[in-house]
C-alpha cells in the first residue's frame, strides 16, 4: 500500500454530475456537424435540474463545456481524456471475498455493443452510458429514417438486452434514440476564418519551436485566443508576441490573448488515473449487488479512487466497504496496473449514502 496522505473530497462532486447527461460516444466522427447534433441529443436526453439546487449558473454551464470537451475530442480525435470523473469503465478487482465474488477485465459493454451493431449492419451513430440522479441507461443513438429507426429497434433491444443478460448488468436499463442522417454542410466564412487562424497559430508556434502550446480561439465578443503552456516556460512575452504577429496577418489585431500556465506532470498523472479508473468501474457500475452509484477520481493533491454507493452507514456495509478497498489495492498492486500507477501515493475512498465515508 503507497504511503497515507490528507484525504480531500468536495462535497459537491457527485451532484455536479448528476446535474449533467454524462455520454461517452463510441464512433469516431469525422466532422465537427457531428458534435453539434451529439451535443442536442444530450441536451434533448435529460432535463437539466432547475438552479433551485446547491450549484449556480455559472456553475452548470462551466461543467457543460468540460464535458462537450471531452466529448468533442473523442469524437473528432478517437481519442478519451478523463475529467474529474470517468464514465464507466472496464473493471478487473482481484476478489477473494465470496460475498464480492470475482470481477474479470474485459471491454465496456458499450464498446461491445456497438461493434455486435457495426457487425450486424446497423446504422448506428453512438452507443454511450448515462448516469442521472442515480439512475444508469445504456443508450443507443440510430442514424436513419422515423420508418429505419422503427423497423430495427426491437432487434437493437434484443441484442442489447441479450448483452447485459450475458454480463448479468441488471443495474442498467436500455434505450434507442432516433439521430437524424448526417448531412455535411460547408463551413461558413466566420467558421473558416477562426479555422485559419487556429491553423496559422499552430503552425507559427511549432515554427518557433513552442510545439507543445495548445491554443484554441474565440470569436465570442469580444475575441480571445488563449494558449496553454508549461508552467515552468518563460518565454511569455515571446510567445504573445507570436501570436500578435499572425492575428494582424489576420486583421484580428482587437482579439486578447490569455496564456494558462499548467502543470505538466500533474496532466499525465491525471490522464494516467483516466484509465486507471476505466479500469475500476464497469463490473461496479453493472451490477446492482455492488451498490455503486459512481466511479470517479481526483489527482489533487494527490490520486484518489472515489466509489460512491447507495449503502447505508453500518458496521456491515463498513465490512463490505473495507474489503472491497482490499481488493482495489491488491488490483492496483499487480505488475499490469503498476506500470501506470507508478510512484503515486493513493487512497481509495468509499462513500455511502449522504456522502458519507465507508472506509
Amino acid at each position: 500500500m503507497k504511503k497515507p496522505f490528507n484525504s480531500y473530497i468536495d462535497d459537491n462532486l457527485l451532484e455536479k454530475l448528476n446535474e449533467e447527461l454524462i455520454w461517452k460516444p463510441t464512433r469516431k466522427q469525422k466532422h465537427k456537424q457531428r458534435l453539434l447534433e451529439t451535443i442536442n441529443q444530450l441536451e434533448s436526453s435529460q432535463p437539466v435540474k432547475s438552479k433551485s439546487n446547491l450549484f449556480s449558473i455559472k456553475q452548470n454551464h462551466l461543467l457543460r463545456n468540460v464535458i462537450y470537451f471531452v466529448i468533442a475530442f473523442f469524437i473528432l480525435s478517437g481519442a478519451f481524456i478523463s475529467s474529474a470523473f470517468v464514465f464507466p469503465a472496464m473493471a478487473q478487482v482481484v476478489a477473494k471475498i465470496p460475498y464480492l465474488g470475482q470481477l474479470f477485465k474485459q471491454e465496456p459493454v458499450s464498446d461491445v455493443l456497438y461493434q455486435e451493431l457495426e457487425k450486424k449492419g446497423y446504422k448506428t451513430a453512438s452507443v454511450g452510458q448515462t448516469y442521472y440522479g442515480g439512475k444508469k441507461e445504456l443508450i443507443v443513438s440510430v442514424e436513419g429514417s422515423e420508418k429505419y429507426f422503427n423497423k430495427v429497434r426491437g432487434d437493437i433491444t434484443d441484442i442489447a438486452t441479450n448483452i447485459l443478460s450475458k454480463r448479468q448488468y441488471d443495474a442498467y436499463t436500455f434505450k434507442t434514440e432516433r439521430m437524424e442522417p448526417y448531412v455535411y454542410t460547408e463551413p461558413n466564412a466566420q467558421e473558416k476564418k477562426i479555422e485559419k487562424i487556429q491553423t496559422d497559430i499552430s503552425t507559427q508556434l511549432k515554427k518557433h519551436h513552442y510545439d507543445f502550446l495548445v491554443a484554441n480561439i474565440s470569436f465570442s465578443s469580444p475575441p480571445r485566443v488563449e494558449v496553454e503552456i508549461p508552467n515552468t516556460e518563460k518565454r511569455v512575452e515571446e510567445i504573445k508576441a507570436v501570436i500578435h504577429a499572425v492575428l494582424a496577418e489576420n486583421k484580428t489585431e482587437n482579439a486578447s490573448i490569455k496564456i494558462k500556465k499548467i502543470n505538466l506532470q500533474k496532466r499525465d498523472q491525471d490522464n494516467r488515473w483516466g484509465n486507471i479508473i476505466t479500469d475500476v468501474g464497469e463490473d461496479l457500475l453493472g451490477k446492482e449487488k455492488y451498490h455503486v452509484k459512481m466511479v470517479g477520481y481526483s489527482v489533487h493533491p494527490e490520486p484518489q479512487v472515489l466509489i460512491y454507493t447507495s449503502l447505508s452507514i453500518s458496521q456491515d456495509n463498513k465490512k463490505f466497504a473495507s474489503e472491497l478497498e482490499e481488493m482495489i489495492n491488491e488490483f492496483l498492486e499487480t505488475k499490469e496496473m503498476k506500470n501506470k500507477v507508478k510512484d503515486d501515493s493513493y487512497q481509495v475512498l468509499i462513500y455511502g449514502k449522504g456522502k458519507k465515508k465507508l472506509n
